[in-house]
């Protein structure tokens, strides 16, 4: 799911880069990898907070919690 997202992200920065070709009218310009770069960030960051995208193991599928273990009630030897 990340290199979807990943994937996405690049290829909405490089149609960004290329709209900005020639955005100027009379000068023949390469393009705008700030714009790009930023653009790639945004997409990426926001494609991965509605997706939940990098989030650790979920929660068993059970519906148990993992337990801790028990504690030892026997007093310790010297």
């Amino acid at each position: 799911m990340n290199g979807l997202i990943f994937v996405v992200g690049c290829l909405v920065g490089y149609a960004i880069y290329r709209h900005s070709k020639n955005s100027q009218p009379g000068l023949e310009t390469k393009g705008d990898p700030v714009a790009a770069i930023g653009t790639v960030l945004v997409v990426v960051t926001l494609l991965a907070f509605l997706f939940g995208a990098g989030n650790g193991p979920s929660a068993p599928e059970n519906g148990s919690e993992p337990s801790a273990p028990p504690a030892s009630s026997a007093p310790a030897s010297r």
